[in-house]
């Protein structure tokens, strides 16, 4: 077969990338393949790695990390043997992104320690402190506190002057939770100040606002109520100003905990309420299941039960809304377990079956058992003898699990004869 003319690979690529910004992934895919065939052939290394990165870059947009990361791994000793370092930089920081979103903290932790080799030997300073920076979180979220500390510390000196504020701003946050995972809170509040004044000095308004908030939060775990309420509130005026939804419910769930510990109730509640609004807006519906949990847990703890079933129905919704099977089922559950402590058993029995259907099609075989069960027990106490019939099949799916739930249902049985 004859080789292509000079540059239809380059032409491919062009349209691949084209295709890219259109979201038109099956075309971007399409060129991209033919680019990294045509690249290949004309023995392009720089040009098959850029097809490459695409073909990643379509696979992540497909939800494919496996393919993602399977083309970053095939770019990654092209670029070596172009000796690009600043492209072989770009890569790694794909390869982290990607084996963090598939939970794999290794090998995010082995891309940024290349990535790191890669920025020293293109003399990249700044690149160098991203890296390092970037490491030491990862370091940190493994335990390594020291390692962490150490990073960050040469990734400081990496950013001196003025341009490197920013920079500097963000790892002072960070050793401020190295000094959290010691235990020093008030050394924390010493590196979220500088964090603070970096950030102003910077007039970056964003890092300030960041600062204020963790700033607040640290005030608040040393029981300096008034302290944490000024800066955290500050930081919820910034967080509004900028439309940040996300830092908005993050500010107002920290201000309701630091409101329930100093006795505030109903602004806690309030501020819980306007956080689970913030969340369903920015349709974040996770995150406001998150928060409807932290409700009912609050309302449990402070004796306010209409607030924790108000919380409980509008989780089921919220959990619809995330499209996850199994957050419905586990909020059908919750739901499930307060109407059965409330009396009412026929809605009771209903959310256990809901619960118990969405796991049994999730095949969480031991949870729908579990589900089962408690749907028995609810159903003997109306009176029905199918609940029987249920706990009795509970028990074995347990037994045959090996569960620890069959110790609980047994007695139950037993009672029942």
């Amino acid at each position: 077969m004859a080789l292509e003319p000079q540059g239809q690979g380059a032409r491919h690529l062009h349209g691949a990338l084209t295709a890219l910004q259109q979201h038109a992934l099956p075309q971007a895919a399409g060129a991209a393949a033919d680019a990294l065939d045509a690249f290949t052939r004309e023995g392009d290394a720089t040009g098959a790695a850029a097809a490459h990165q695409v073909l990643a870059m379509v696979a992540a947009g497909r939800g494919d990390l496996r393919a993602a990361v399977a083309h970053v791994d095939a770019a990654i000793p092209l670029r070596e043997q172009t000796g690009d370092q600043e492209g072989l930089a770009s890569l790694f920081q794909e390869r982290f992104e990607l084996s963090l979103a598939g939970g794999d903290l290794p090998g995010a932790r082995q891309a940024l320690v290349r990535q790191k080799a890669a920025h020293e030997k293109a003399g990249d300073r700044e690149g160098v402190a991203h890296a390092s920076h970037q490491l030491a979180q990862i370091l940190l979220q493994e335990g390594q506190i020291d390692a962490a500390e150490a990073l960050a510390q040469e990734a400081i000196f990496a950013l001196e002057g003025p341009q490197g504020a920013r920079g500097r701003s963000a790892l002072h946050l960070l050793l401020a939770n190295v000094e959290v995972a010691r235990g020093s809170a008030k050394k924390g509040v010493r590196h979220a100040l500088e964090a603070l004044e970096l950030a102003r000095s910077a007039r970056f308004r964003p890092g300030e606002i960041d600062a204020l908030q963790q700033l607040g939060t640290l005030h608040a775990a040393m029981g300096e109520f008034a302290a944490g309420r000024r800066a955290l509130e500050e930081a919820l005026v910034g967080r509004e100003l900028l439309k940040d939804l996300e830092g908005r419910a993050q500010a107002l769930r920290e201000l309701a905990t630091l409101e329930f510990a100093d006795g505030e109730h109903d602004a806690g509640f309030g501020r819980l309420d306007y956080a689970v609004r913030t969340l369903r807006e920015a349709q974040n519906f996770v995150g406001e299941v998150t928060i409807l949990q932290l409700v009912q847990a609050f309302a449990d703890e402070h004796g306010r039960t209409g607030l924790g079933d108000q919380a409980a129905r509008e989780m089921v919704e919220a959990a619809a809304r995330t499209g996850d099977g199994e957050a419905v089922a586990a909020a059908h559950f919750a739901m499930a377990t307060r109407l059965a402590g409330a009396g009412d058993l026929a809605g009771a029995r209903n959310s256990f079956s809901a619960a118990h259907g969405l796991q049994n099609q999730a095949g969480r075989i031991h949870e729908a058992a579990v589900s089962l069960g408690m749907m028995g027990q609810v159903a003997a106490a109306m009176g029905d003898p199918v609940g029987v019939e249920m706990m009795r099949e509970s028990l074995s799916a347990l037994e045959g699990l090996g569960s620890e739930a069959a110790d609980a249902l047994r007695p139950i049985l037993a009672e029942l004869g």
